[in-house]
């Protein structure tokens, strides 16, 4: 059962991408259901803005504050008072992404924006770490560099242009 729960929590991103796609695909499936003619862009848009810029940002961001010795190890790097600072901004970023759903296009666009320059920087810096210094580390290198810090941040981009633009 610890495996279990281990897997999850250090998973956790992976976790709330599953659930946010079955999220969508039920809200979907549901509209159809009903005869409508949902925006399956938006309703995904959406649903990964709560998720993965809300919920998964909250919960990296209490890491960061909270266990940023242990995070620090995980991306290679030494642990820094920096660590605090980004995670209360990382949770407010994730406290705000959770409205998202809930509000206009103007407001989901200027909650995917910022947050998805920042993890494509981001994504930049770990890059630039495996260059110069060699740093390999788990979380420097792995699927969260590729999914979390690449992917789905051009995923979002790409969401965002896509979606209709209703107010």
């Amino acid at each position: 059962m610890s495996a279990i729960i281990s897997g999850i929590l250090g998973n956790f991103f992976i976790v709330v991408l599953l659930v946010a796609l079955a999220v969508s695909a039920a809200k979907i499936a549901r509209a159809r259901a009903r005869g409508e003619k949902p925006s399956v862009t938006g309703t995904l848009w959406s649903e990964l803005l709560f998720w993965e810029y809300g919920i998964a940002a909250i919960y990296s961001g209490l890491f960061h504050a909270y266990a940023g010795e242990m995070i620090a190890k995980t991306i290679g790097w030494q642990n820094s008072p920096f660590q605090y600072e980004l995670g209360w901004f990382e949770i407010g970023y994730g406290v705000t992404a959770c409205l998202a759903p809930w509000r206009g296009y103007a407001f989901r666009l200027a909650i995917t924006l910022p947050y998805s320059i920042f993890l494509l920087a981001d994504a930049a810096q770990h890059f630039n770490m495996m260059m110069t210094v060699h740093d390999y580390a788990p979380n420097n290198t792995g699927l969260l560099l590729w999914l979390g810090d690449v992917a789905i941040p051009l995923a979002m981009l790409l969401l965002a242009y896509l979606s209709p633009r209703r107010d």
